[in-house]
């Protein structure tokens, strides 16, 4: 098929439909006979899709939005991750760049690849920093001052996990209330991260703040209550050990 050919039919029969939805499924099933394009040509007529989109000044963020999550999603199913992550790149630092709903996704596929390579995790993460920076909501900027903390930690870099981790914490409180678990999840984070940089003086009472709540609010048996309560009686002991230099991690 010749690939302009079908990629203007595409533009021309999507302006005749209303439905989002509809309107880009034209550039991924033939009109003609209605089966899906495949291999090599699906690739190139998704990225047809979003030159169309990201050219056209008539076309709202939201469906160029929505357009792009389409084209990344059948290069992924087509193994061109390579192809979809440029893309995902060029819309963010793009008009896509302070859609919370994209950085929210994008958080979500570093933190997807963490368990295989927390390198490649940490770096799709720190490609987000100047886009975070931008980002007006707070939820999003917390799980990724989060998600920050909680993968320099799994690499062993905990100096540089623990004002991730400090920020994660006042986010928390101011979005989600202080008695949250989100906000205690993040509390006792930062407790532990302090505690491995030798500094017990200022994890400790952030981890006795974390048990008391949790008991008053889910109550003693709760496993949240019953974790902080071990990490506490652990770090007793490696104080008593070593009070000069008692950092330990869990």
């Amino acid at each position: 098929a010749h690939v302009d050919c079908l990629a203007e039919m595409a533009a021309r029969n999507e302006l005749t439909t209303v439905d989002g939805g509809r309107r880009l499924s034209r550039w991924i099933i033939c009109a003609t006979c209605h089966q899906q394009y495949t291999d090599a040509l699906q690739v190139e007529m998704v990225r047809r899709l979003w030159r169309q989109y990201r050219d056209n000044p008539d076309v709202s963020d939201e469906e160029k939005r929505r357009a792009l999550t389409t084209v990344a999603e059948h290069l992924r199913i087509k193994d061109e991750n390579d192809a979809a992550d440029r893309l995902n790149e060029a819309a963010l630092r793009g008009l896509c760049r302070d859609d919370p709903i994209v950085l929210k996704s994008e958080i979500g596929r570093a933190i997807s690849v963490k368990g295989t390579d927390p390198d490649a995790a940490l770096e799709m993460l720190t490609r987000l920093r100047p886009m975070m920076a931008q980002c007006r909501d707070r939820a999003v900027r917390e799980e990724y001052a989060e998600k920050m903390a909680w993968v320099l930690a799994s690499l062993r870099r905990h100096q540089e996990a623990e004002p991730f981790a400090a920020e994660s914490v006042e986010l928390a409180r101011a979005e989600y209330g202080p008695e949250s678990t989100m906000a205690l999840c993040n509390m006792y984070m930062h407790g532990v991260l302090l505690f491995g940089l030798s500094r017990a003086d200022e994890g400790m009472p952030i981890l006795k703040r974390v048990l008391a709540t949790q008991t008053r609010v889910l109550g003693a048996d709760h496993p949240s209550t019953r974790r902080t309560k071990e990490t506490i009686n652990r770090f007793v002991v490696a104080i008593k050990k070593s009070p000069e230099e008692p950092g330990v991690m869990l």
